[in-house]
């Protein structure tokens, strides 16, 4: 077990001062996340959408 996570112990939902599996996950998707809304395209489109779009869209 970890003691903190990325965000320190935001993520320790027993308060313990340990983070379990579950709370790891938890940590680790919410910083999956900020790391994905951070990969904004210069035209301000996430890489989400230019996924789904043509050369000629972009």
């Amino acid at each position: 077990m970890f003691d903190k996570g990325f965000f320190g112990d935001l993520f320790d939902f027993n308060n313990d001062g340990k983070l379990d599996m579950f709370e790891q996950a938890a940590d680790f998707a919410a910083f999956q996340q900020m790391i994905k809304q951070a990969e904004v395209d210069e035209s301000g489109l996430d890489s989400n959408e230019l996924k789904f779009m043509s050369d000629d869209e972009r």
